[in-house]
C-alpha cells in the first residue's frame, strides 16, 4: 500500500508494510533518485524495491521526499526533510524516533539532519555515501567535461552565484552523537572516499560502523541494514 502526497511543491511517498512494527524508516535518494505522485525510483529500480519490500515484511513503514531533486544537501532540503518528519508523525501512529537509510548524495541530508535534529532519529544507514561536496568537486575537476555542470547543480540547489559555490565547500568536521553505519557497495571507489570512512570511524569509534560488500553480494544490503536498525530498538 502506498500513499503520497505534495508538500511545498514536492512530492513525498509513504510504503507501508502489511503488519506494521511501528519503527520507520526515512529514505533519501542519491543523484536522480526522484519521488512522484505515487511512484519512486526505488519503486521502479529492481534493487531497491526489494529493500522497500524487505522492510516492509520486517513491519517498517518506511517514507521519502523529492527533497527538491537535485540538492547536494543544501538547507532547503534539510528543512523539509525535517518538516516530512512532522507530518509523517502527525498523520501516522509511528515511533517518534525514526532510522535513517540515505543513499550517495542523501548522506548530505542525512548529515547535517542529524547534527540539527539528533533527538528526531534513532539510528543511520549509509549506503555508498556522499560525505563531502569539496571530495565530489576534486573528482569532477580532473574530468573537466562534468566539473561546469556540477557548479551549476551546486549553484542551483543553494540558490547562489557559482562564485560563491566555492563557500558550501569549507565544511567542518563530521561530529556524530547517533549509531551510525556506512555500507559501501565496492566499484568505482576512491582512496579518498575510504580515508574519509576510516577517519570518520577514528573520531567516532563506539558510534560508527564500516562494512564493505562486493558488487555479488549488493543483495546484503537490506540484511545489513535491518540488523543495524534492530540493534538499536531496545530503548523505545
Amino acid at each position: 500500500m502506498l500513499r503520497s502526497y505534495s508538500y511545498d511543491g514536492q512530492w513525498n511517498i509513504i510504503y507501508y508494510p502489511k503488519k506494521p512494527s511501528g519503527f520507520s524508516v526515512f529514505i533519501m535518494g542519491d543523484h536522480h533518485h526522484y519521488v512522484n505522485n505515487l511512484d519512486s525510483f526505488w519503486l521502479q529500480h529492481p534493487g531497491r524495491l526489494q529493500i522497500i519490500e524487505q522492510l516492509q515484511q520486517k513491519g517498517y513503514t518506511s517514507f521519502s521526499s523529492n527533497l527538491y531533486g537535485e540538492h547536494w544537501g543544501s538547507d532547503k532540503a534539510v528543512q523539509l526533510a525535517e518538516m516530512m518528519y512532522h507530518l509523517v508523525m502527525k498523520r501516522e501512529i509511528l515511533n517518534e524516533k525514526i532510522h535513517v537509510l540515505a543513499e550517495g548524495k542523501g548522506a548530505l541530508v542525512a548529515l547535517k539532519l542529524m547534527k540539527q535534529r539528533p533527538d528526531l532519529i534513532r539510528s543511520v544507514v549509509l549506503l555508498n555515501p556522499c560525505l563531502s561536496i569539496k571530495q565530489k568537486w576534486e573528482v569532477e575537476r580532473e574530468r573537466v567535461v562534468f566539473l561546469k555542470p556540477f557548479m551549476n547543480e551546486i549553484s542551483k540547489a543553494y540558490g547562489s552565484a557559482e562564485n560563491d559555490v566555492y563557500e558550501k565547500m569549507n565544511e567542518s568536521q563530521i561530529s556524530i552523537s547517533i549509531p551510525l553505519k556506512i555500507v559501501h557497495v565496492l566499484g568505482n571507489d576512491t582512496k579518498k572516499q575510504f580515508k574519509m570512512y576510516k577517519q570518520l570511524q577514528k573520531n567516532n569509534k563506539e558510534l560508527v560502523e564500516v562494512v564493505y560488500l562486493l558488487p555479488e553480494k549488493r543483495y546484503k544490503v537490506a540484511l545489513e541494514t535491518m540488523r543495524f536498525f534492530a540493534e538499536h530498538e531496545n530503548v523505545l
